[in-house]
């Protein structure tokens, strides 16, 4: 996959930023601008959710490792919630290995990762309910 797309959408009351191919230096100007909107959408009210699709995601470095925790803490800060979802296995084991990822972990420090993004939707639905 030599290729970079992102695509914002809502779903279930989530913001729902679902990213396809690589996420790499090569394609900075198209995910400057992806970034930038998600942030724009971020700060029209206190309290969103945010999910990261990654089901389709091949490859990213380490830019995109940075914008993923400085998403989350915005989140964060804003009394949201943040999840990925959809890594694969390769992607998975890199995240861990940075220490950032524990499946459904509610621990401090660990970004909460479901496998699918229903699953994400309905993780972070409930946990509002």
């Amino acid at each position: 996959m030599d290729h970079y797309q992102c695509k914002l959408g809502e779903e279930g009351g989530c913001l729902v930023a679902a990213f396809t191919g690589q996420i790499s230096t090569r394609f900075y100007s198209s995910f400057r601008d992806d970034y930038n909107e998600i942030c724009r959408r971020l700060s029209l009210s206190k309290g969103q959710r945010l999910i990261i699709d990654l089901t389709e995601t091949c490859f990213f470095g380490s830019l995109f490792v940075g914008i993923i925790l400085k998403l989350s803490v915005t989140v964060g800060q804003q009394d949201g919630q943040f999840a990925l979802c959809g890594l694969s296995e390769q992607l998975s084991d890199l995240m861990k290995k940075l220490m950032l990822l524990e499946k459904n972990s509610d621990s401090a420090g660990y970004l909460k990762h479901y496998s699918t993004r229903a699953e994400a939707v309905s993780a972070l639905v409930k946990q509002d309910a």
